[in-house]
């Protein structure tokens, strides 16, 4: 039986839907199908029709599974058709419509990679990764499929696909994983999943691969967004409705040769998705039980390799529902609820290794079960209204709601013990308006606003506070200008950004203060805390320019400015201070130097980007860790490339290296290494993709993290640690047997015996855990 929240958002979204008045009836429906080179069709493909006259979007859809698309209500009149999806060559037609129905077939070629993807969340606008000046990845359908095939953690798929971001811990929490040393900024279908008043480091675990569609990820501070993105967005996408119906069944199992009773379980997916009178559906279901882990020399795993959550023996539950109707002619409402649990049953515990020498193991003594299984609850709904031709311009305007809730497990650090747990209630607005200027072809203003409403608190269990109930307040207008200049062949862009906020704490006492701030030698007292609110206003600029040097090699430039609060619940938990307002946490901004180069042909695509960020106000976890506030210098260097050898045959890799430092003594000098949780070693990976024969492709890739040993020791402060270097190889494959398609994947293919870097740099007993070993994920999928 589903929680009474999620049944409540149900409701209210049926309502909203049931307000709506029915679409009225046009004089044209295009149908259409996109194929391919091979007259195969493509799913997935973002079809657009615009004016021919000036360019104003009327509507759009995506193609399903059989590459089919439908466009209803559309007035008699010439238009242009456009197709485009990663991977192939954007294509266009004119069409001239008139009363009836009109069917149109759409063809592209096949590329790798190039600059004419069209990406959403790098700008807030639909726009062409050419125009862009700032460094972004996009996971297409196809990028998801492959890594799925290896693993259903989608920090490890990021990891191995997005530069400069931290390879994954492997485990629930994402807590280290950060993008060019800082924090990113997740988000599903533009919903923050993050709880900065008190990160339970969980963003990336709050979604079920099963219902995303593609990720795009903009590296790097943004002005745009606000709300904590220093290090970069990340937004997840989910699944539109085909444009005929079908449905997808896929069951599969998962596990290790070294226990295959305990390692090996299985899961199911199924999905339903089509139009009908107009309005389009998707709804999708998906359960797995995930087995036990087991390291490269068949020992088991501890289910909680490093105290902040794991994977292991886990419930996965997803249910996933979006509806969209056409209200007018170039207009759409559209809903979407996004439940998901994972939830651990606990078998085994956490025996303390030596760090360095013994490795954290698993034991049968579970210790104190805790009252609620650790994991993850995420309740994430929506509802959009999208005006494609209001005054000349795009409008889109959103109301989400989001229920998070997060579970840790028993921890005797609380007198008498107990279990935390954080939980994020999130209500916020965004409007997001495109408005053309006419100065030069192209020319447009981008304007909106954000409102947020976010309560987060971390009791325990049983009642006692921990981190008190703080609720942040904000509201944020921004504008954004893009100018193309030389016949497009140089663009700029800028804007700003105001963000004003409030959080209110109530009064609370301190559950235990974790220092001895007066030298006794013991933890101080309980404190009593007079709660209060603290405010906060800041201007956020953003600049930057994109020229083509020469068909096709693209270079450009950007200053970006990120604003973030900081973790103002990790400073009150255990606080000396008698109010809030005498605490005063102070924000910090981000400024963010990026300059690179981008190349994109029919079968060569390779970018090389240098960035630079400062913050005066950096945030770094000390040795008894408490936050210390010091000004930073972060930089490095990432580069990709994608080569279509032959036709089956394509290649590619990614490299990333930054370093990071701090003046730890307030004169000028920064000399101080920022800690493993913010610096990762460089990291390179590759692939091989092969396609022998129509419908079977294999793909070989690879991950190499290196070594980063820049702290004295031994013995090591917390986040101090030495890392060694080490490498994964991964293999999966895809070939469609009978009706559907069978997908072999194999996590860790040599079985190596390795510590990730999230075991290492902490230079803790009891998180110094060997990674996975060898997995096998075999799974058959039928879309009828």
């Amino acid at each position: 039986m589903l929680p009474r929240r999620l049944a409540t958002i149900f409701c209210l979204l049926l309502l909203a839907g049931a307000l709506v008045p029915t679409a009225s009836a046009q004089d044209t429906r295009i149908r259409g199908t996109v194929l391919n080179a091979q007259d195969q069709p493509i799913p997935n493909v973002n079809v657009v029709l615009t004016r021919s006259d000036d360019g104003t979007r009327m509507a759009g859809t995506t193609t399903g599974a059989d590459g089919t698309f439908v466009i209803g209500s559309v007035a008699a009149g010439t238009y242009r058709i456009a197709a485009s999806a990663v991977g192939y060559t954007k294509t266009s037609s004119t069409l001239t419509l008139e009363s009836g129905s009109r069917q149109v077939t759409l063809r592209l070629r096949q590329k790798r990679y190039g600059l004419e993807e069209v990406v959403v969340s790098a700008a807030r606008s639909r726009q062409d990764l050419g125009n862009i000046a700032s460094s972004v990845s996009v996971l297409s359908p196809q990028d998801l499929e492959s890594q799925s095939a290896v693993t259903g953690d989608l920090g490890d798929m990021l990891a191995q696909t997005v530069p400069g971001l931290a390879p994954s811990n492997g485990s629930l929490s994402n807590f280290g994983q950060t993008m060019r040393g800082r924090s990113p900024f997740v988000m599903i279908d533009g919903v923050p999943q993050n709880t900065p008043l008190r990160d339970g480091a969980r963003s990336l675990r709050t979604s079920s691969p099963e219902s995303i569609e593609r990720i795009e990820v903009v590296r790097g501070a943004s002005a745009l967004y606000g709300y904590g993105a220093t290090g970069g967005a990340i937004n997840i996408i989910t699944k539109e409705p085909t444009a005929e119906l079908n449905a997808t069944t896929e069951v599969g199992i998962r596990g290790s040769s070294a226990d295959v009773e305990e390692s090996f379980t299985g899961r199911i997916h199924q999905s339903v998705s089509g139009r009908t009178n107009g309005i389009g559906f998707v709804a999708s279901g998906s359960y797995e039980n995930w087995g036990q882990f087991y390291d490269g020399k068949e020992n088991l795993i501890a289910q909680d390799p490093r105290g902040q959550g794991g994977l292991a023996g886990a419930n996965e539950w997803s249910l996933f529902g979006k509806a969209g109707i056409p209200v007018a002619s170039s207009q759409r409402l559209s809903a979407s609820v996004n439940y998901y649990t994972f939830r651990q049953d606990l078998k085994y515990g956490r025996q303390a290794g030596e760090y360095g020498e013994t490795p954290t193991s698993a034991t049968t003594s579970t210790g104190t079960l805790p009252p609620e299984d650790p994991g993850t609850d995420n309740i994430v709904g929506q509802l959009r209204y999208e005006h494609n031709d209001l005054i000349g311009g795009q409008v889109s305007a959103q109301a989400y709601v989001q229920d998070f809730k997060t579970y840790y497990g028993y921890s005797t650090f609380f007198p008498g013990g107990g279990q935390p747990f954080i939980e994020s209630t999130k209500f916020g607005l965004r409007l997001d308006a495109t408005t053309p200027l006419g100065w030069t072809e192209g020319s447009q203003l981008l304007w909106g606003a954000d409102a947020l409403r976010d309560q987060t608190a971390q009791p325990l269990v049983d009642g006692r506070i921990f981190a008190p109930q703080m609720t942040q307040t904000s509201a944020a207008p921004f504008v954004q200008l893009r100018v193309p200049l030389l016949s497009d062949r140089l663009t700029l862009r800028g804007g700003v950004r105001y963000e004003a906020l409030s959080v209110d704490v109530v009064d609370f006492t301190t559950l235990r203060a974790q220092f001895d701030t007066d030298g006794d030698g013991t933890p101080d007292q309980r404190n009593d805390v007079e709660g209060g609110t603290l405010t906060y206003d800041n201007f956020a600029f953003n600049a930057g320019a994109v020229l083509t040097v020469a068909e096709p090699l693209d270079m450009f430039a950007s200053f970006e400015q990120g604003f973030a609060v900081s973790e103002i619940g990790r400073v009150l938990r255990s606080t000396t201070a008698a109010s809030v307002n005498a605490l005063n946490p102070e924000a910090k901004t981000v400024n963010s130097y990026e300059t690179g180069l981008r190349l994109g042909t029919q079968r060569l695509s390779a970018t090389a980007t240098g960035y630079y960020t400062t913050s005066e106000l950096g945030s770094s976890y000390g040795a008894n860790f408490e936050i210390v506030r010091s000004p930073e210098h972060v930089y490095g260097v990432e580069l990709t490339t994608d080569v279509q050898v032959t036709d089956p045959v394509a290649v590619g890799g990614t490299f990333s290296w930054v370093k990071g430092v701090r003046d730890a003594n307030g004169n000028g000098s920064y000399e101080t290494p920022l800690p493993g949780n913010r610096i990762p070693p460089e990291k390179i990976t590759g692939y091989v993709e092969v396609t022998p024969l129509n419908g079977w492709t294999s793909r070989l890739q690879v991950l190499y993290s290196g070594r980063r040993d820049v702290f004295d020791g031994p013995p090591y402060t917390y986040a101090q640690g030495s890392v060694s270097p080490y490498t994964v190889v991964d293999l999966s494959s895809r070939v469609e047997v009978g009706p559907g398609a069978l997908t072999i994947g194999i996590e860790n293919l040599l079985d190596n015996y390795y510590f990730s870097v999230r075991s290492q740099y902490p230079a803790l007993p009891g998180s110094y855990t060997p990674a996975r070993g060898r997995n096998v994920n075999l799974s058959y999928s039928v879309t009828w």
